[in-house]
């Protein structure tokens, strides 16, 4: 299989080193900068992002989109905030009969799901998404990892997981495409909510009391983007939601730990964290009546909304979630 990664950031990288593992799987990372092709190529490294890593002799960088063409897989690892542009860049280079992979998280400024997006700019039907609990700096390490694959086609599900196959990371399926790509927006709002909640209370209690509110309020939102309840207990739903929520690799936790310590300037701090963008963009898209059961997303977006550097939370009044 010829298999294209966009994106030679963390996640783009590390799962290009694996998937290049496999001597059937034909692996080119795509980066625009020539340095980092040169580096890849020659030396073998990205160390801006795995300055410790080797990555594999197998695997090619390019900075040509017009090799889309000979790609069997695309798969997309983009920011939210740069995928349009960067998608619309090779956009004419893509057909039909390519399966498109979405690594990428989170929601764009416009409302629309990348899915979407990437649908309507490709004008493509054969687009997965693949998401879970995973860090890129774990599966560099070939720790066992779990995501899950949302799906449309069976031949879709079958050919990703044959590239897979002699890979530290494992499959699961469901042909819930929408609850698998909107629950990777999702964890992230509420992300940063509970590394608020380890700083100002510091109690297990409270934690886990937070936690189990977090778990209703994500299940009313995935209901109402029409996602399936199943999905929830899959690697992408409640995983992924634990992963990004206590650990401390999770960019998302670390802007909620920042807040809950009231680092964080809302006004002049220039952070990019697509948790943030899914807040203000999720909550201008939810109807009152669905409002009023999310108080804890509410107390979130009239924070980002605000120029207070402290983040207060009745505790009291998150009770009345039924």
């Amino acid at each position: 299989m010829k298999i294209f990664i966009i994106g030679s950031g963390t996640f783009g990288t590390a799962i290009a080193n694996e998937l290049s593992r496999d001597i059937d799987n034909e692996v080119v990372i795509f980066s625009r900068s020539k340095e980092t092709k040169d580096e890849i190529n020659n030396l073998h490294t990205n160390k801006k992002y795995f300055p410790d890593n080797i990555l594999n002799d197998s695997l090619v960088c390019s900075n040509d989109f017009s090799e889309i063409r000979s790609a069997d897989i695309i798969f997309i690892a983009l920011p939210s905030s740069v995928l349009p542009i960067v998608v619309k860049s090779f956009s004419s280079y893509v057909s039909e009969n390519q399966i498109i992979v979405n690594l990428s998280k989170g929601i764009l400024l416009d409302g629309k799901t990348i899915l979407d997006f990437l649908k309507e700019e490709l004008t493509s039907n054969n687009i997965v998404s693949l998401k879970g609990p995973s860090f890129a700096v774990e599966i560099m390490k070939r720790a066992p990892t779990l995501l899950t694959l949302g799906y449309s086609e069976e031949n879709q599900k079958n050919i990703i997981y044959s590239i897979f196959q002699k890979t530290c990371i494992n499959l699961e399926s469901t042909k819930d495409v929408i609850g698998v790509e909107m629950l990777g927006v999702i964890k992230n709002m509420y992300a940063i909510l509970l590394g608020i909640i380890d700083v100002k209370y510091s109690s297990p209690n409270t934690r886990f009391m937070i936690l189990s509110k977090v778990f209703k309020e994500i299940k009313i939102l995935n209901k109402e983007f029409h996602g399936d309840t199943e999905t929830l207990f899959l690697a992408c739903g409640f995983g992924d939601v634990c992963l990004t929520s206590f650990n401390d690799l999770s960019r998302n936790r670390t802007l909620g730990i920042s807040i809950g310590k009231g680092l964080f300037n809302n006004v002049s701090d220039n952070i990019i964290v697509e948790g943030v963008n899914s807040v203000n963009t999720i909550f201008s898209q939810i109807d009152k009546s669905t409002v009023n059961k999310l108080p804890l997303l509410e107390r979130l977006f009239l924070f980002f909304q605000s120029e207070s550097h402290s983040f207060e939370l009745d505790l009291k009044s998150i009770n009345y979630i039924k």
